[in-house]
Formats: C-alpha cells, structure tokens, sequence
C-alpha cells in the first residue's frame, strides 16, 4: 500500500536531507538546530526512518507486548479514555450538585480531591447522592485517607452498589512521605489490609495508586517520572506479596496517577515508554499477559501554570490532554484554568470538561489507534525516555529501593537540580513560559492575586527532606506585585 502511495514521488537519502536543510540555514552550523532537554536528550530537527534502527519495539502492534501502542487491538474503539475533572469544591452538597452537573454534561469519571471535606459516613452519602455509582468508574488517589474513604463508602452504600464500584480507590503512603517527610505507622500493613477490604467488598475496584505528582510538582523531568513509577510500583508490590498476596492478584488492582508535562511530544512518548516500562516489569514478576494490569490516569499539574492568565492556562491543558490522549491513556482529569488564583468557577470546570469532549466528539480522537504510532519523532523518543528511564530506575534499585533512595536524599537532590535549570532557563530568558516572562498580557492586574508563600519547613518528626513544589510562574508574578504596589 506505501509503494502504491509513494511510487510517483522520487526518493531521498538522509544526505539529501540534510544537504537541503544546511542550504536554508545559509552559513549556520547544523548543530545550531539541536536542542536539549531537561532529560538530557537531544532533539535532532530532522527525524528519518533510520532514527528506529535501534528502536526494538515500534514495530509492536495494539494489544501486544510490551503494549507500547496500547493495550487493547482498538484503541479507543473498544474503550474510550474516561473524562474527569478536579471539583475543587470543600463541601459535600455543594460538591455534590456540581458532581452530578458535570456527569450530566460529559464527564464520565468521579474524583474527590484531598479538599472535599469527608470526615464520615455522612459527607459520603452527602458528596455521591442521587449518582448512579454502576456506572461511573471512581478515580482516587489519596495518599493517606484512603482506607477511611471506602470504609465511609462502605457505610453509606448498600453492598450491591459496593461490588458494582469500578475504578481505583488507591493508597498512596509513598506520596505522603516524598511530600511531608513522613509516612503514616506501619503504611505496609495499612496498605495490606485496605486492599484485602476493598477485595471483599469491592472487587472491581484498584485499592493501590502510584502518583508521581509530588515529583512532577517539584520539577522533575520525564526520565525521573518514569522510574519513580516503575519503582514505587514495585516497592507496593513487594510487601504485599510479603503478606499474602500474589504477584498476579496485587498488579490488577495498581493504578498508576501519571502528571502531564507540557512539552508535547515527550509527553506523548512518555505515555507510551511507561507502558512498555511497566509491561516489562511484569513480565520479568511472571505475569505473561500483562495487558490487563495496566491503569494509566492522566493528570494536569500546576508547575507550570499563572495565576494571571487563565486564558493561557486553558491553551496549556489543552496542549496537556491532546498529548495525553495521543499518548494512549486510559482515563484524563484536569484542573479548571483558573484553579492557581484559588477556587475555580463553574465556568472553568465547564471549559476544562468541554476540552476534552471537543478532543472526543470533534476531533474524533476517539476513532484512531495509537495515533502518534510511527512517527519517527515520536518513536525515536518513546525509545530514548524508555532506556533512560530504566537505567535510572535500576539505579534506584541498585540503591535499596524508593524508600532507601528517599532517605539519602539522592532523589530530592536530582529533581532539585533540574528544578533548579528550569527556572534559569526562565529567568535568562532561554525558556519561555508565555504570559509569565514573555508576552504577558498588560491588563491583568495582581490586587486581588495571592502570591506565592515561601516553602513550608518540614514537620519536626519528619524522617527525611521532603520535595518542595514549586509554581515556576511565583517569582515573576511577585516581581511584578512588587512593581504594582511600588507605582
């Protein structure tokens, strides 16, 4: 079929290529063209079909191992991804109106943030009234509530409604203890007992959640995101084989809370590298068909986001839940525009929802498989962030482990470190962050902003240095107040 195409149209080497490029360029090196990443990956302005020579998977089809382009044969024929979004919103009835008005007009997943005020059985059925919970998959990642969270669950619904539950009620001690320092008391034997419960009661539903928002949130590139993954995944599943569990029975029930960058292709290519990633951790535990343990959430993050141009913000989520989405994943939740200046509206939580209704309904994502799948580009870096990413999570492994590597520091130093490039970057100028360091729009005004705290010290009883976030937009944003309240 490619010759059919392609036969009228003369071939060229990569030779003619570049010959053809270094004539444009009219004097100016080749190499004035290549950029590097916060990865330390090179992007070469000229992709070929000679950049897969070693790439030992592109050629991998839908719903087969390493399941690089998915994990089912069509895509998001057989399953479209679900569509959820942050509800920053602090009380039940409230939550709960702006819930079922959202499910109403599109939405077709369920989150509750760590805000959504649940001290009991009561708030429970106060938050989830009149929603029909068969049919809306759950997405919940807490750190440290979960196990209080499905045992309000279990005391405000009926056991039918309970084994119809699907989706992930996930546990997440490790995120607690890169963020705070600290990790709640015997977090194993919690996490153990939790996914026993949820096994009994709710057997559709994950009870183990990895997310690599804390890391992402302060600064850590893609490379970094991927092998903290893979090795807080296997740190969960270690313990609970230790107590009981087989491999098999634990994979089934993790579901992996991955953040979305805003660097377009890479994050495609992350998507699809940590499939193959996790696919092959799995298969090395045993598991010869890993395709149905593999749960992949899309989330927006708040790095790189103003709190003076939501407008910009909404053109960054839209470029985070097109590379998400192309990147394969299985569900995607963003935050409302205006969520950095605090608490959002139901107008941007509208925005937020439309988006990506307009990637499904209109644009039709919904009806390709494995779009990016091919691209030289896309491949050639799937590749590249799939061997770094495994080297470095060997490395931690070599170490002892996340936890290990969390007390030594080795991790908070790493991420720090390219924290700490990115905001050179932003301050030399040699990054832009449109509407913070450049093109800033002149009538946005900082009286009614907050500005950025300086970061929390850790706890006293903390047992290790636990990840700042940052917001790369805080500096300038304070300069500017700084420059406001002067005039």
């Amino acid at each position: 079929m490619a010759e059919a195409l392609f036969a009228e149209f003369p071939s060229a080497a990569r030779d003619q290529w570049l010959d053809a490029v270094l004539q444009s360029l009219r004097g100016q090196a080749f190499d004035s063209l290549l950029t590097q990443t916060y990865e330390d990956i090179e992007i070469h302005p000229l992709s070929h079909a000679d950049d897969l020579a070693e790439c030992q998977h592109h050629h991998s089809l839908p719903g087969q191992f390493p399941y690089l382009r998915g994990t089912t044969a069509a895509g998001y024929h057989a399953r479209p991804w679900l569509i959820a979004a942050e509800l920053d919103i602090r009380e039940p009835r409230e939550f709960n109106q702006a819930l079922r008005e959202a499910l109403a007009q599109g939405q077709t997943a369920i989150t509750m943030n760590s805000g959504l005020k649940l001290n009991d059985a009561a708030d429970m059925r106060a938050s989830l009234a009149d929603i029909e919970l068969e049919r809306f998959p759950f997405l919940i990642q807490s750190e440290t509530r979960a196990p209080e969270i499905h045992a309000w669950m279990r005391a405000a619904f009926a056991e039918d409604a309970l084994k119809s539950m699907r989706g992930c009620v996930g546990y997440d001690p490790l995120s607690a203890l890169a963020r705070s320092g600290t990790m709640p008391d015997a977090a194993f034997s919690r996490l153990s007992a939790h996914a026993r419960q949820v096994q009994n009661v709710s057997p559709q539903l994950g009870s183990i959640a990895v997310s690599t928002a804390v890391y992402h949130d302060a600064g850590a590139n893609a490379v970094q995101e991927l092998a903290l993954a893979i090795a807080a995944g296997l740190a969960y599943l270690r313990p609970l084989n230790e107590r009981g569990f087989t491999i098999e029975s634990i994979t089934a029930k993790v579901h992996f809370f991955l953040n979305i960058g805003e660097n377009f292709f890479l994050e495609i290519a992350k998507f699809r590298a940590f499939r193959l990633l996790w696919a092959q951790v799995l298969r090395a535990l045993g598991l010869a068909d890993a395709k149905q343990r593999l749960h992949v959430h899309a989330r927006s993050g708040s790095r790189n986001k103003s709190r003076l141009d939501a407008q910009v913000n909404l053109l960054r989520l839209t470029t985070e839940a097109l590379s998400a989405a192309m990147g394969g994943v299985d569900s995607i939740e963003l935050a409302p525009c205006d969520q950095s200046r605090g608490k959002s509206d139901a107008f941007s939580r509208r925005l937020s929802r439309n988006l990506q209704l307009i990637l499904q309904e209109e644009l039709r994502l919904v009806e390709l498989i494995d779009p990016a799948g091919g691209a030289w580009h896309v491949e050639k870096l799937t590749d590249q962030l799939a061997r770094a990413a495994w080297s470095r999570f060997q490395a931690i492994e070599v170490a002892g482990g996340l936890v290990a590597s969390l007390r030594s520091g080795a991790i908070q130093a790493e991420i720090e470190a390219v924290a700490a490039r990115r905001r050179r970057d932003l301050a030399s100028g040699d990054a832009v962050l449109v509407g913070v360091n450049r093109y800033l729009n002149s009538d946005a005004g900082l009286t009614s902003v907050p500005i950025d705290a300086d970061a929390q010290p850790a706890a006293e009883s903390a047992s290790l240095r636990p990840l700042q976030a940052i917001r790369l937009a805080g500096p300038f944003e304070a300069r500017q107040a700084e420059s406001e309240n002067r005039s």
